[in-house]
This record gives structure tokens, sequence and C-alpha cells, in this order.
């Protein structure tokens, strides 16, 4: 029996998290957990962090059961910390999975252009209250955390190619 794999996917926002964990999933059959689809789906703001942190760490349960069951799981948060990462990573440790960590990135302008190219109604307060303001807060895998995981991809590593 194949064991279930966690990937981890951080990034900053317009970093193309969702677009890497689309390629994984449509690659894999893995269960992509997006807290930005669920949120927007009921109609409740992005940057509604109250709201957003609980229903990550519902998700971060949820993606322990899926393990459990022999799923394999992709979780998008963002994951700005180390810790942060740590405690999704320590799922994988508990039931056995293996484990993938994606770092996706880009300069800032880019970063800027893609958030306002996406638009919507949290756009503003993403780019002005969270990418411009606190960027520096995200703290990029360093390689002694990179070697944590079983696979590490970065920025510029191609996950899959182009059929």
């Amino acid at each position: 029996m194949t064991r279930p794999k966690l990937s981890v996917i951080c990034g900053l926002p317009g970093a193309g998290k969702t677009t890497r964990a689309i390629k994984i999933a449509t690659a894999t059959g893995a269960v992509r957990l997006c807290p930005d689809e669920w949120l927007v789906a009921m109609g409740i703001s992005l940057v509604d962090y109250t709201i957003r942190f609980r229903l990550q760490d519902h998700m971060v349960h949820h993606a322990e059961t899926l393990l459990r069951a022999g799923v394999s799981v992709i979780v998008e948060f963002g994951s700005w910390s180390r810790a942060e990462r740590e405690t999704i990573r320590q799922i994988a440790v508990r039931t056995d999975a293996t484990t993938e960590l994606h770092f996706v990135d880009a300069p800032l302008p880019e970063l800027a252009r893609r958030v306002q190219e996406r638009g919507g109604p949290d756009a503003k307060s993403l780019l002005e209250d969270v990418l411009l303001k606190f960027p520096e807060k995200f703290e990029q895998p360093s390689a002694d955390e990179t070697r944590l995981y079983d696979v590490y991809f970065g920025p510029n590593d191609c996950v899959f190619e182009k059929s």
C-alpha cells in the first residue's frame, strides 16, 4: 500500500500557491484544502482573520483525518512561519505520511500586480494591509527546515512538465 502524501504550499499572496496546488491535485488526485476558496464560497472576507484562522485549524484536523484514511492532501494556507509549517508537518509524522514542502515566490512588484489583477472585494486590503505592510514577516524556508521534508520544491523548481 502506498503511503499518503502531505504537500504543504507556502508563499505570500499572489505567489502562485493555488496554481501550484491545482497542478499537484490534477496530477495526483490529492485533496486540496484552500481556505480562500471556502471563505469566498461562504461570502466571508479573505481578511476576516478570526474566521480564517479557525477554518485553517479545522482544515488541519481534516487533513489528518484524510491522511489516516490513506488520502493524500495539499494544504495551501500561505503558512508564513516555520512554526505553522511545522505544526502542519507534524500531522504527517503522526499519520506516517510522506511530506513535500513547496515554496512559491515572486518579486514584490509581481506579487502586487497579481493580487490587483485577481481583484475581488479583498484585493485592496490584501495588497495594502498585508502584502505591502508585512512581506518581511514571511519566513522563507531555511535549508535546515527543508531537510525535514521528504521532498522540497523551491520557487524555480518545475513540479510538473507541460504535456
